[in-house]
């Protein structure tokens, strides 16, 4: 099977809430410092995840107020920022115009934070909303989750140090996060459940005492079209 090394990427809207960018702040699309997330009283706090293989690189907006000023291609995401609660219209355009991609509704509750992916091709597009529970990590160790965004790949694991971190994540499935050492230049493999069939890695990854990361296969295990199987990594958090 192919596998696709990626890099990880990520688009930040500035002036929005502060997060954390890129593994170390130094590989992400925009630079700036890593904080913790905040979010106003009464609103909520959104992270969204472009997991679509086939999508054009796309303006996202929320209740029609543009989120990102970076286009938003395929395997980036945009970091956590303050958006309203309660029922909001949600849609990614192609960048630049007013051409819909994929629209949607969610229901967003107060205080709360969430992260949006867009997964499946475009045409089968499927909308996949997740709350997360951040918490800071004990003490000298990182947190970790996985999601199975791939709509034809088998039930996957998070293997880290040969060690299975998070098991048997199906489609659509973002797992609770683990509590995991830190570890530096490691590599962390997606594989096929209970086998050692490789379906994703992400290479050369330190991660830090403190943070918080979301690891998520894309992608087609046939590689229809050649959207192959790609993982990707997001920092949720810096605490």
């Amino acid at each position: 099977m192919k596998l696709n090394f990626t890099k990880i990427k990520e688009i930040r809207q500035l002036g929005t809430v502060a997060l954390s960018t890129g593994i170390a702040c130094l590989l992400a699309v925009s630079i700036s410092s890593c904080n913790k997330s905040s979010s106003t009283a009464g609103s909520a706090t959104l992270a969204v995840v472009a997991a679509a293989p086939d999508a054009p690189s796309a303006d996202f907006y929320i209740n029609g107020s543009l989120v990102n000023g970076t286009p938003l291609v395929y395997g980036s995401y945009i970091s956590y920022f303050s958006a309203v609660s309660g029922t909001s219209k949600v849609g990614f355009d192609d960048t630049g115009t007013t051409t819909a991609i994929a629209l949607d509704t969610i229901n967003l509750a107060a205080s709360k934070t969430y992260t949006l992916f867009l997964c499946n091709l475009v045409a089968k597009r499927e909308f996949v909303l997740v709350k997360d529970t951040i918490v800071s990590p004990p003490t000298n160790k990182a947190s970790i989750r996985l999601a199975n965004m791939s709509p034809d790949a088998p039930n996957v694991d998070l293997v880290i140090g040969g060690k299975v971190i998070v098991s048997n994540a199906s489609y659509k499935q973002v797992s609770s996060f683990v509590a995991i050492p830190v570890v530096d230049n490691d590599t962390l493999r997606i594989v096929q459940t209970g086998t050692s069939n490789l379906l994703g890695v992400v290479n050369a990854l330190t991660v830090e005492s403190g943070a918080v990361y979301t690891i998520w296969l894309n992608g087609f295990a046939s590689g229809i079209n050649g959207y192959v199987l790609q993982a990707n990594i997001m920092r949720n958090a810096a605490l």
